[in-house]
């Protein structure tokens, strides 16, 4: 077995991830279920648990760690502290009982109604019934190992506060379960693992649980140095929307994965989603949606995984160049058809420019542009055009459509009820050096009162890593 470890840090990213995990099990089961062409293996991304029985006469459970704060996890929560819970408050009527002689009153909140699609037959899902991301979960975690709560109360911020970069690094930084968490929970993944390839880590692009997250893959790379590790940085919004505070953040927290990581993809909403339109037909202001195609991105490059078409280290090296070009951009396709009278299929460089959209917002339509590429078909014909221009290695068609489980989505693409073909591009270009300058130009200690509260030193050192990765980007073309 070649496995993975997934880590996901933050509300956004956990979106997007439970998406992904929904996605996940729907392939397997089309897998088990004889639907595939192409054949999964199970445990690359998931484990074997020992806590019941399910398919093949075996449990499995997603390899993963999530983090999040305690009121997002919703009815996930709420099920694996019920006990804990239950034994404090009874605990702390008894204490109040005793040094109380009058009377007393108990108000206790109302439990959250769990996930309305996982263990139920429904077969359609409504938006208007997500507050959580665990609302339109589908998967069983290994809630004891999987999902960790975090506070700034907790662990060491007086006012609870993970607003900003800095405060999600100190409150990993002072964490007084840090090292029980590294030791136990992670390790334990770890060491379960026959022959890891490495990790793949979804993160909020800015805000606390970025600087959460990058103190704590900054742990996992000192652990494991030679690994590779390929990195989502997930937002909700357009990456041309971020305010100031939030730009600064995402700047300093791109520059210090990089120190650590192996790829980082920039996942924002995409700011050319109408070139999709009328067959994707995405509300941009849903996160329950945008996080939706945010998912489908990570799908696709995990397929390759999956199918054994690739290892982790072999694309990342293919597509960054030997991590020359850490920078990644994932440019995807939904309801691609080739035969569309629209539009001219005899270049793949005009085709990538009007109907392929980047998740950093970069326009890709020169393919000069590109230091490395890796396409992946998923059910549209696009490898056909590809492989009459490219060698072998540059693509990997997979044939079958994207099967879509019962949360997703599915108004967002026209006519597909069950499943869509999907075309898409992990590359790097010369055009991510316009984002990473725009990263840059904010992060200036002159003009900027948020900075005050992060060290001028490192403030420079951030600088010099973007002016680097501009510098290497120039030289593409």
């Amino acid at each position: 077995m070649k496995e993975i470890i997934t880590l996901q840090f933050g509300e956004n990213a956990n979106y997007v991830g439970t998406h992904y995990w929904n996605m996940q099990q729907q392939q397997y089961a089309e897998d088990n279920g004889g639907d595939s062409n192409v054949h999964l293996s199970m445990d690359v991304f998931y484990s074997e648990d020992d806590q019941g029985v399910g398919q093949r006469g075996r449990r499995y459970t997603p390899r993963v760690l999530v983090f999040d704060k305690v009121g997002n996890f919703g009815s996930l929560g709420q099920s694996h502290h019920a006990k804990e819970k239950g034994d404090a408050d009874d605990i702390e009527a008894e204490i109040e009982a005793a040094q109380w002689d009058g009377a007393t009153e108990v108000h206790r909140q109302m439990p959250y109604t769990p996930s309305a699609v996982l263990g139920t037959g429904c077969n359609e899902f409504s938006e208007s019934r997500v507050r959580y991301w665990s609302d339109f979960n589908e998967v069983e975690f290994n809630t004891v190992q999987s999902l960790n709560s975090v506070s700034g109360v907790e662990f060491g911020n007086s006012l609870g506060e993970m607003n900003t970069f800095q405060e999600g690094g100190d409150v990993f930084a002072g964490e007084n379960g840090r090292d029980e968490m590294l030791e136990g929970k992670f390790r334990g993944l770890a060491e379960a693992c026959d022959q890891m390839q490495g990790f793949q880590v979804m993160a909020d692009a800015h805000g606390g649980f970025a600087g959460f997250g990058a103190g704590f893959v900054g742990k996992v790379r000192e652990e494991y140095p030679k690994s590779s590790i390929l990195m989502y940085n997930v937002a909700s919004g357009r990456a041309s929307d971020m305010g100031s505070t939030q730009t600064i953040d995402a700047a300093i927290a791109l520059a210090t994965n990089l120190e650590s990581v192996s790829a980082a993809v920039n996942m924002y909403v995409p700011s050319g989603l109408k070139k999709l339109y009328p067959r994707v037909q995405i509300e941009e202001g849903s996160r329950y949606q945008t996080s939706a195609f945010a998912a489908m991105n990570v799908s696709q490059w995990s397929q390759c995984l999956l199918t054994g078409r690739r290892n982790l280290d072999d694309m990342i090296s293919q597509v960054t160049q030997q991590q020359y070009f850490k920078v990644a951009e994932s440019l995807l396709s939904p309801g691609l058809q080739i035969n569309d009278p629209k539009y001219d299929f005899s270049s793949v460089a005009g085709l990538l420019g009007q109907r392929f959209v980047a998740s950093s917002g970069t326009v890709v339509s020169d393919l000069s542009s590109l230091a490395g590429q890796l396409v992946v078909d998923r059910g549209t014909e696009f490898s056909r055009l590809v492989r009459e221009r490219y060698a072998a290695t540059a693509y990997a068609d997979l044939g079958q459509a994207v099967g879509l489980p019962r949360s997703f989505p599915r108004g967002i693409f026209q006519g597909a009820r069950d499943s869509v073909g999907v075309a898409g591009m992990l590359c790097t270009t010369a055009g991510t050096a316009g984002y990473v300058q725009r990263l840059h130009e904010s992060v200036q200690v002159e003009r900027s009162r948020h900075v005050k509260d992060y060290e001028r030193e490192w403030i420079r050192e951030v600088k010099g890593i973007l002016d680097s990765v501009i510098d290497r980007y120039a030289t593409i073309i």
